[in-house]
């Protein structure tokens, strides 16, 4: 990514963090309407709130009204999905030039987080975290993924691929995980020209109508 636009995440970045810390005791509802149904999630910006406020602020924009949930797959071997990934990407998985972010709506990305070791959290069945720019920069961006079962390797290792940082959990799923599971029995026959992609990719996705956060859920 440009140096521009990694400077101005930073600065925007640690706006986040000032509201963020404003309430840290509170958990956010955030609400994903689908034409599947409602999942609603509990965002942790105590824990994690770099992350949380981060993904917050794109809900807050509407960048996930006409989102997809995309992507089902195991990382395990196993023929059970693991996660549930979605947001705004599916379309860039077709291109054949380099893949610009900031086209698909990605205008800022996060250069740190605060890892699962030091949050005290885990990928299990319910979390919801956010995935990396691993094609490039390893720098957060905001696509879901949701664990359907233990996901160690998606936590903070010195095994966990690239970097040993693993992905941040930002929260959890309160309502709607039968929604989740649905999504992660679809065909995963879309195309992609993304090589390691390939038979993770949902012939149909699943459209995300609306995204947007109720009253704060009080610890």
């Amino acid at each position: 990514m440009h140096n521009a636009l990694l400077k101005f995440a930073i600065a925007t970045v640690m706006l986040f963090t000032v509201a963020a810390y404003a309430t840290p005791t509170e958990r956010v509802t955030v609400v994903l309407e689908t034409e599947l149904g409602r999942v609603v999630l509990a965002i942790d910006t105590n824990r994690t709130p770099l992350a949380a406020a981060y993904f917050l602020d794109y809900i807050d924009r509407g960048q996930y009204d006409g989102a997809t949930l995309y992507r089902s797959l195991p990382m395990d071997g196993e023929a059970i999905p693991q996660l549930v990934q979605g947001g705004v990407l599916k379309d860039a998985l077709n291109s054949t030039q380099p893949i610009d972010l900031a086209s698909y709506g990605v205008k800022t990305l996060l250069p740190e987080w605060t890892t699962t070791a030091e949050s005290g959290t885990r990928h299990r069945r319910g979390s919801v975290s956010l995935a990396r720019d691993l094609l490039d920069t390893g720098h957060v961006i905001p696509e879901i993924v949701f664990s359907l079962r233990d996901i160690s390797r998606m936590d903070s290792g010195e095994n966990n691929p690239p970097d040993g940082r693993g992905f941040p959990v930002i929260g959890e799923v309160i309502t709607g995980m039968d929604i989740i599971d649905a999504v992660s029995q679809r065909e995963t026959q879309g195309a992609t020209n993304i090589a390691f992609l390939q038979g993770q990719i949902l012939s149909t996705p699943v459209p995300i109508t609306r995204a947007y956060r109720q009253q704060p859920l009080n610890n």
